[in-house]
This record gives C-alpha cells, structure tokens and sequence, in this order.
C-alpha cells in the first residue's frame, strides 16, 4: 500500500529477473496474497518466523532492503527484526546484501552499536542510495562489508503507457492535461500546524502562474488526510489523487506535473526521473540527501517551513522548468550508478 516500497520491490524483482528470468523469489510481507498476485512472487508473511526460516533455508542470496530499514525513528522492534534477519539469512547460509538503502537515522547509542555489530559480522555487500548514508555508517563504526555507493532501485522505473495514467486520472476526476501542481504530504510530528502553509501556497501558485494543485497520496491509507488538511478552505480549483495505482501510473501521473512540492522521497524520485522541478519538505534526512545527491538543493526542513520560503521555492521551480537539463544530467548519472545494485547481486549469487 506504500508506492515507494512497493516501487523499491519492483525494481529489484525487474532486476533480479534481468539475471535470472526464472529465479525462484521469496518476499516477506505485510500481505503475502497480494504480493504473490501483482508480482509473481513466492511470499511469506513476516511474522510467520517458520516459513521465513525454511525459505532462507532454500535460499542463496538474501537482500535487505531498499529503502531506509535500518532506522529506529519509526520503530525500535522494526530495526530489531531487519537485525534478526540479517543474521538468520546468514545463518542459513545465504550471502547477504543490503541493496540500494539508505541508513538511518539511528538515534539510540544501544541501538547503533547493536546495528554495527550485526552488520560487520553477517553482511557481505552494502549498496548505498546516497553519501549521507555512507557517512551515518562509518560514524555507527561499520568497517567489514564491502561498501558502494549507488542510487535508489526505483529510479530504473518506467512510468505506464499514457493511456493507463489517463485513466488513472479521469477516474480521479483530474483532466489528463493540464497545468498542475503536486503536492505529495505526509503526516509528521508537527505537520498539522503547517498543514495551512501548503494550502496559502496553492492558492499563490494558482493565482501567479495558473497551476492548479493536485494532491497525490504516495501511501494510499495514510496520505489522503495529509493532503485534506492542507486544502481545507481553498477557493481555487483543485483535484486528490488518492490512488493513483502502481509505480508506473505514479511515475505517469507525476510526468503530467509542471512542478512537485514533496515530503515523500518517493515522489521526488518518481519525478526527478522525468525531468520534474522539484521542492522538497524535509521530515527525515533521507529527503534532503536524495536532492542533495542530484545537486538540488531546493528543500526546507518541515520545522523551518514557512509561507515566504515554500513561495520561493515554487518560483524557482517555475524557473526551472524551462531548464530541465542540469536535473536531467543529475538522473540520467545516477541511474547509470544505480546498475551496481544488480552486478553486486550478480557477483553474491555466482560466489
């Protein structure tokens, strides 16, 4: 139900196909049934500690990740059972690679030193989706994998065929064409208090450049209220994409976009990939050193936001868009630095 997860799952799936179209997968899930139906995959539920065991068991290479696992800010139980993991693929005797993440944060000094001891004695290759991470592992005293830095998986993504996004936005009752807008909200500690900010935006971007704002859930069951609170009481047409299918209509939906202004990592990346100006809103460092990563450092954290700079950085992306070519360059370099994920995998399944 979370497009960037689901997009990062995707992309390795295509991946690991482009090495073996037949190779048996096994996927841990929150819904085992619906990730066997949309992605031909074995799967097992993660909590179902048997079934995940025996699948290690019969397995040579078990990856973790993408995405941002190896955190304790969501949960200190998320980041014990990524550990446990680890550590019981190795076990098993599978090699261990942690593919395209992003690392942190880890705040609790226990926690860090739990995760530097696992990771130096069970992982054999450690993919990186941007240098910050790169950094936060040295500083966690992680010195025995093999280290690289490479982007995100789901920057490979392609987005659907234009006739699929029409659809996927006529049944939300957006026109197919037009000049948009997107805004792309989570919640967060302290989001509700700017939540009237995006709205005062939108209504400057419409007003000043006749975009019209489109509110785009990234996680269909949690993004659609973020997106409410911040068109309470506009005046000025506007349109909720709160679900906008799979990674290829996002990545579709996001193309019909003249700017996106995101809290999701996602949707800057889903845009960065077609050439989208972008603004990010900063709620967890993986935001800022995604756009970092491209050269854009057009992104204010979700505390110091305020009328005056989210107005700024809608101008600038309005500049920018008749100069596509520098973030272009940025993506095209990062997807090509992407392909280390896949060789590492590769390399692992060959040893």
């Amino acid at each position: 139900g979370n497009a960037g997860d689901d997009a990062i799952l995707e992309a390795i799936l295509q991946e690991m196909r482009s090495i073996d179209p037949d190779m048996p997968i096994t996927v841990l899930s929150k819904d085992p049934r619906s990730t066997r139906l949309t992605y031909r995959v074995r799967a097992v539920h993660r909590s179902n500690f048997l079934a995940w065991h025996a699948a290690m068991w019969n397995s040579r290479l078990y990856i973790n990740g993408g995405g941002s696992l190896i955190q304790d800010v969501t949960s200190r139980r998320s980041l014990w059972f990524y550990l446990a993991n680890i550590r019981a693929a190795k076990r098993a005797g599978n090699r261990v690679q942690m593919y395209g993440c992003g690392i942190g944060p880890v705040t609790r000094e226990s926690h860090r030193k739990l995760a530097a001891k696992i990771i130096n004695k069970y992982v054999d290759v450690i993919t990186l989706r941007e240098p910050d991470s790169l950094e936060e592992l040295r500083a966690m005293g992680v010195t025995e994998p093999e280290v690289l830095l490479t982007a995100d998986p789901a920057l490979i993504l392609q987005k659907a065929p234009d006739d699929e996004t029409d659809s996927v936005l006529l049944r939300a009752g957006i026109p197919p064409h037009g000049n948009y807008l997107c805004f792309a909200l989570r919640r967060w500690k302290g989001f509700e208090e700017k939540a009237p900010l995006f709205g005062a935006a939108a209504e400057y971007a419409y007003r000043t450049y006749g975009l019209t704002p489109v509110f785009v859930a990234v996680e269909k069951h949690l993004d659609p209220g973020a997106g409410q609170l911040a068109a309470r009481g506009l005046t000025i047409p506007h349109y909720f994409l709160d679900d906008a299918g799979g990674a290829g209509t996002i990545i579709g939906a996001l193309s019909r976009m003249q700017a996106v202004v995101s809290m999701r990592l996602h949707a800057l990346i889903f845009a960065a990939g077609q050439g989208i100006p972008l603004a990010g809103v900063v709620y967890d460092p993986k935001v800022s050193a995604f756009l970092r990563y491209i050269g854009q450092e057009q992104f204010v954290d979700l505390a110091e936001l305020t009328g005056q700079n989210l107005c700024a950085m809608i101008d600038q992306c309005v500049a920018q868009a008749a100069h596509p070519e520098a973030q272009a360059a940025a993506v095209r370099n990062l997807q090509a630095m992407e392909q280390k994920n896949v060789e590492v995998a590769r390399r692992l399944l060959k040893g």
